[in-house]
């Protein structure tokens, strides 16, 4: 996959729905002289494939659209460099449906879901060898569920377009989406009830299924969508649902697959080892090739100031006290994931917070300069390397696991899966060299909890494991348990601005539909219920 890059044909087209798609999001342009060839069919699949590299935050300048910023910030994990006074709004849950953050966010994922519903449409009808055709629908029905996902867990009730339009299709209503809180449960008691979205995301994944994909890709095509990935992207819309017996099926499947944790925590975010046996997921990055397909994330999370990386580091999102404050004593994965102002280093140079930030820095995807890159592709001219990104690592698979038979009653198991985890903590290794950090392997978790202890083991070893992989505020909201974990006096941001944190039930699950985006359809689109203007 690292080897395909778009041919001009489709840089073309993609360049030419810009102009339209700003002005209408679900607009369609003409395909009359494209969809003709093996060929054709392959550069407009690779186009829907870069979505996930312009979509996600990571390529291009235009970072503040970025997702998996947003999965931290919505928590308090992470605090914004003060220049994105957008990231505060929504992170106290203030935000308003007037912001361009929510509008390019909502916008990026209808330019992707172009990009699939016309390719779905028109590949069919292309004489081609049908085995590799198959395969090309498999990876753009996944494509197009998971975009339909992410707008379901993101806005909600945002439309549901899964075909080209017309301009006179185009002022399209809310999809259905109901969710409610069960009382007789304290956690894990949000339930998404009814999710057009969900549903179409559900579909999309199922045909993809039934097409001529692998269980899990290696070699040339490793980075496509494989079994693996699809029935990851499922399993989280049956997460949301409660559909905990599918769920366990479809994981047990990936379990199968061959996947495997890898025996160092820091190796998974160093860029020597894209593409792992413990990658389910992954965007795929080059650099140096002019092609636009290089990675901008290292610049975006790497410390503010301190110079070590191509372009210094922007600092976009820093660690919080109170996400140390989460991490066991002896933990490798804080020394691996963090930097602590004059404990921590990064290949002898000290870490210093020279922009008084919070004391912290993300010390996941710092690519340092030669000779501190091992072997990474670095541009020192545009600051892009060519480390990949994972999506869903094998790490995440397992807990899930232990999430799903928690709640079907197997304390035992649950436990045996977090462990897993817990086990890499004796084979990470220790990445500073000034100050030596004393790594003190964790114990297992007994099988004795009971049902919300085991429950909150889980909610602790997703934090620690995923810092920064823009999941922790969304599996809060999944969990039914933001409001109590966000309000609680003791997070750091309220002990240092009490209240900081405003989220309401009913309302903060979900983001607002950009008010330009009502306007636009003549009032046909709806407000998401608490964000009226």
């Amino acid at each position: 996959m690292k080897k395909i890059v778009l041919s001009l044909s489709v840089i073309c087209f993609f360049a030419s729905c810009n102009d339209k798609l700003d002005l209408q999001p679900y607009g369609v342009v003409s395909t009359d002289n494209f969809y003709q060839t093996a060929a054709d069919a392959e550069n407009a699949v690779t186009a829907a494939y870069k979505s996930f590299q312009l979509l996600d935050g990571q390529n291009t300048w235009n970072t503040r659209a970025g997702y998996t910023p947003m999965g931290d910030i919505t928590s308090a994990d992470v605090q914004a460099h003060p220049d994105l006074v957008v990231y505060y709004q929504i992170q106290q849950c203030i935000i308003r449906p007037n912001s361009e953050q929510i509008q390019m966010l909502y916008q990026r994922c209808y330019k992707a879901l172009l990009l699939a519903n016309i390719a779905i449409e028109k590949i069919p009808d292309i004489r081609m060898d049908e085995a590799l055709k198959a395969r090309y629908m498999g990876e753009l029905y996944f494509i197009r569920g998971f975009w339909m996902f992410r707008l379901g867990y993101m806005y909600g009730t945002a439309p549901l377009v899964n075909k080209s339009l017309s301009l006179s299709e185009l002022n399209i209503p809310n999809s259905l989406r109901e969710a409610s809180y069960d009382p007789g449960k304290k956690v894990n008691n949000y339930t998404v009830t009814q999710s057009d979205l969900f549903d179409q995301a559900e579909a999309d994944f199922k045909l993809a299924l039934q097409q001529g994909l692998a269980d899990r890709n290696t070699g040339d095509l490793a980075g496509r969508a494989d079994k693996g990935a699809v029935k990851a992207y499922l399993v989280q819309v049956y997460l949301y649902q409660h559909r905990w017996t599918e769920a366990k099926a479809l994981l047990e499947d990936i379990m199968s697959y061959g996947y495997q944790l890898l025996a160092d925590y820091n190796d998974l975010f160093d860029g020597t080892h894209d593409n792992s046996t413990e990658a389910v997921f992954e965007i795929q990055y080059t650099a140096l090739n002019q092609k636009g397909t290089d990675n901008f994330g290292t610049v975006l999370n790497a410390p503010n100031g301190d110079g070590f990386v191509a372009g210094g580091g922007w600092g976009w999102t820093r660690p919080t006290p109170d996400l140390v404050r989460e991490y066991e004593e002896g933990d490798p994965r804080l020394v691996a994931s963090i930097f602590r102002l004059g404990e921590d280093d990064f290949f002898g140079q000290m870490f210093v917070d020279r922009v008084n930030g919070t004391g912290l820095g993300i010390r996941k995807w710092c690519i340092g300069n030669p000779p501190n890159n091992k072997g990474v592709t670095i541009d020192q001219v545009s600051w892009y390397n060519s480390c990949n990104y994972t999506l869903v690592r094998y790490a995440e698979v397992l807990l899930w696991y232990a999430e799903v038979v928690n709640e079907l009653g197997d304390r035992a198991t649950a436990a045996e899966y977090i462990n897993k985890l817990r086990a890499r903590t004796a084979t990470t290794t220790d990445p500073n060299t000034v100050h030596p950090y004393e790594i003190k392997p964790l114990p297992p978790v007994p099988a004795s909890l009971s049902y919300e202890e085991m429950f909150w083991a889980i909610v602790h070893e997703r934090r620690v494991e995923f810092a920064f992989e823009g999941k922790f505020g969304w599996d809060l909201r999944r969990w039914g348990v933001a409001r109590q974990a966000l309000t609680d006096p003791a997070r750091w941001q309220n002990e240092v601005t009490p209240g900081y944190f405003q989220y309401k039930e009913g309302k903060d699950e979900i983001f607002p539909i950009p008010q330009l985006e009502i306007d636009r359809s003549d009032h046909v689109l709806q407000q998401n219920p608490g964000y009226e203007l």
